[in-house]
């Protein structure tokens, strides 16, 4: 990796004893990780420990991340088996437990439907006091902003802004939602099933993670639709 990638890397390394993780020395940077639009993200490793560093985006509050609420929202998931440990977090960079797996498939079997499902009621059990009501319409706006232009017409990004709107304005109580549940962010392996990367995690609407992760079909099966 060339040394205008690891020299802030490595700043951020030689802060390693801050940090609640079970490593006995400085860790080395291993690899950059594929994926994540937002952040970038490494594989760093002390002897037989790993740890993933996620380098935050400096502009996190134009796309619409609070990392207070991340930070809060993870604390009161540091008990939960299916998220990742996380050892160290600020408004810069966040250190947590690297799993090893592969990612939720497409196509899954019912038994694995019926484990996310288990979770995502579980999610929405955890009260957390002082947290604001996820906007929709104002995170839609945020993101009608990052791809105006050709990417996006005027009457697309109006209808867009009016379904955020829609939203924000029906009668639902707000429970805990991960909000960017696609594949890529489920990792399954012989322990288990994990949820990572909580930064657009909220307040939000309990119906949210269902529409993202389960067909039509599968969210009438789990009586979620």
């Amino acid at each position: 990796m060339s040394n205008r990638v690891s020299s802030p890397v490595n700043k951020i390394l030689d802060n390693w004893r801050r940090w609640q993780a079970p490593f006995q020395s400085k860790p080395q940077l291993v690899k950059q990780l594929e994926g994540g639009l937002t952040n970038i993200s490494y594989l760093i490793e002390a002897g037989s420990e790993r740890a993933v560093l996620r380098v935050n985006n400096p502009d996190a509050s134009k796309l619409g991340v609070n990392r207070q609420t991340e930070i809060t929202i993870l604390k009161h998931l540091a008990s939960k088996a299916w998220v990742p440990t996380v050892y160290f977090a600020d408004q810069t960079y966040l250190v947590s437990e690297y799993i090893e797996g592969e990612n939720l498939h497409t196509t899954v079997d019912k038994n694995t439907q019926q484990e996310i499902s288990n979770l995502l009621n579980e999610l929405q059990k955890i009260e957390i006091a002082d947290l604001n009501q996820f906007s929709y319409r104002i995170n839609c706006q945020l993101l009608c902003q990052r791809i105006a232009g050709d990417y996006l017409s005027q009457s697309t990004a109006n209808y867009i802004l009016n379904l955020g709107c829609q939203i924000d304005n029906q009668d639902w109580r707000p429970v805990l939602c991960h909000h960017d549940l696609m594949a890529e962010n489920i990792i399954l392996n012989g322990k288990g099933i994990y949820i990572i990367d909580w930064e657009y995690a909220g307040m939000g609407h309990p119906q949210f993670d269902y529409l993202r992760i389960f067909t039509d079909e599968q969210k009438k099966e789990f009586g979620c639709a």
